[in-house]
């Protein structure tokens, strides 16, 4: 970490970790790991890994936040 800033697979895991032991969604999660370490949302943003992102999409399409569906397998 360089002025506070984590790396990107280290700011991933934090956001995993959050989403899993607090029971939220990952935007809640991302920004609730901003504000801990002080930095931007949008540094946060860089910081976030594809796979994240796609578990966000996969989110806002469930909420009905994407103007198109995201197609998933029932489980």
């Amino acid at each position: 970490m360089v002025n506070n800033v984590p790396t990107s697979k280290v700011f991933s895991e934090r956001v995993e970790d959050i989403v899993c032991k607090d029971k939220i969604p990952y935007m809640d999660a991302i920004l609730h790991c901003c504000d801990e370490l002080g930095i931007e949302v949008e540094s946060g943003a860089k910081l976030i890994n594809n796979i994240i992102k796609q578990k966000i999409r996969l989110e806002a399409s469930e909420l009905n936040q994407l103007k198109e569906k995201i197609n998933k397998l029932p489980v």
